[in-house]
């Protein structure tokens, strides 16, 4: 499998966004096609996925409606991005901290997360992100190890998603995500500089290969002025008759 969809997705995603921005219809799949050097059939379903995603929506022998009411969500429930480029599409500049790091041995609890055995190494560490100068998240990724020890050379400040494979992991194809709530404990607190008991909102996160392995935790703290995450349903075209319309009796 090529890594060619991430890209192409990306780069149609900026067109949408630029469409949406301009005013402008989203253009066909013929011009979509020559603007990306990329065939009709990649095009069709990379665009096959905006529609999924609610960016777009497609009906034969019309043209492509564009959901620009979509721009309000800067942040999606559905959809794992880089925090620091969340931070910088919102127009603030982001900063990322690394404020712990260790190798760690996995709990009885932890160890059956990543259906490992207990006891097995894992590296943890812990970050901060800024947007403008503000802590506004910080999230503590676990990340499973085949040896006691780090491996020599490996930057541990690199994205969550750059670290997986560096630390011998296949890249995740998924991630299983789990929103709540929580009051700051004394650390976290002091590290998003709030009073302890502060409400935030929180994310588990696990990361799964497309061969089913684990391949790393996370658990994150947002500030939650900071982030307005959303998510975009897609309404059926249709309503669904359960019942079928009572018929009035000729009389």
């Amino acid at each position: 499998m090529t890594d060619q969809p991430a890209p192409l997705d990306a780069r149609l995603r900026g067109i949408w966004r630029r469409t949406v921005e301009r005013g402008e219809p989203f253009p066909s799949e013929p011009a979509l096609a020559l603007r990306l050097g990329a065939s009709r059939p990649a095009i069709r379903e990379a665009l096959i996925r905006l529609e999924h995603e609610g960016l777009i929506g497609k009906r034969k022998g019309a043209g492509t409606a564009v959901n620009r009411a979509a721009m309000e969500i800067p942040a999606r429930f559905d959809q794992q991005i880089e925090k620091s480029e969340l931070i910088e599409a919102m127009g603030r500049k982001a900063a990322l901290e690394v404020l712990e790091s260790s190798v760690i041995t996995l709990s009885v609890v932890e160890a059956a997360t990543f259906e490992l055995p207990p006891g097995s190494p894992a590296l943890r560490v812990s970050k901060r992100w800024r947007a403008g100068g503000f802590p506004v998240m910080v999230a503590i990724d676990t990340v499973p190890l085949s040896t006691p020890s780090l491996p020599a050379g490996v930057d541990i400040g690199v994205s969550l998603f750059e670290l997986v494979p560096k630390l011998g992991h296949d890249r995740p194809a998924w991630e299983l995500a789990w929103p709540s709530a929580a009051k700051l404990d004394g650390k976290v607190a002091t590290w998003l500089e709030q009073p302890e008991g502060e409400a935030v909102l929180t994310m588990e996160l696990t990361g799964v290969s497309r061969r089913g392995a684990r391949v790393y935790r996370a658990f994150e703290y947002h500030y939650p002025p900071a982030f307005r995450y959303g998510l975009i349903r897609l309404v059926p075209r249709s309503p669904s008759r359960r019942h079928p319309p009572e018929r009035r009796r000729r009389t």
